[in-house]
């Protein structure tokens, strides 16, 4: 399949970033990325995240209704992009950073403004979600050696890790090609960055899951 705009998604800790670039590379696109460290606000959030908790997910919504022109006009000049975030990801942050729903909350708000913000956006041709452990991405990011690990909320990263098994439960926007990165290292491992390509290239239907066993 001729894929223009893919997005690769996962829990912190999961590859995500490394793996985008890979694949723009080899597709030779646009690789397109959320940059989460450029937030102003992510690092007083992880300090407290009952007081920054609006702000840093504002700044993100702001940056995505952004993405959105980036990706139409690379679209229609034919080209193709790679992205290492879904436009709709606020639905796996926002409960999980802004808790409630009924009026006159901060969660409430963030929602009433991004109906009034975000355009109509695209949909991507296939969503690579790489699934890993909430233990594999502790090791993964304890491995990246810039004590980032130690940031997050207790319970954060198992809390973000349910919300992403529960949404990709759910969607059905696009067709989602499930890869299993506790077993496979689709960064470091050409064999198995080449499984995943051979994946993309031969899925078929709306839901596909990688395993090492598919070897």
């Amino acid at each position: 399949m001729d894929y223009r705009y893919i997005v690769v998604e996962g829990a912190v800790g999961s590859g995500k970033s490394e793996v985008s670039r890979r694949l723009a590379e080899y597709f030779d696109s646009l690789y397109l990325t959320e940059s989460p460290e450029r937030n102003p606000f992510l690092e007083q959030f992880y300090l407290n995240a009952a007081n920054h908790g609006l702000a840093t997910e504002l700044y993100f919504l702001m940056r995505r209704t952004e993405a959105v022109d980036t990706i139409n006009a690379e679209e229609e000049s034919g080209g193709r992009v790679v992205a290492d975030f879904l436009l709709e990801k606020d639905q796996i942050f926002v409960p999980v950073v802004l808790k409630g729903t009924e009026p006159g909350n901060e969660q409430t708000l963030f929602w009433q403004l991004k109906h009034k913000l975000m355009p109509e956006f695209p949909v991507p041709d296939l969503v690579v979600y790489l699934q890993n452990s909430p233990d594999t991405a502790r090791k993964r990011l304890q491995k990246r050696g810039n004590n980032s690990v130690n940031l997050y909320p207790s319970g954060y990263l198992k809390l973000i890790h349910e919300e992403y098994q529960r949404f990709f439960h759910l969607y059905q926007n696009a067709p989602v090609l499930i890869a299993n990165a506790d077993e496979m290292d689709f960064e470091d491992n050409e064999e198995h960055f080449e499984m995943l390509v051979r994946a993309m290239a031969n899925m078929t239907g709306n839901r596909y899951y990688l395993n090492l066993s598919d070897k």
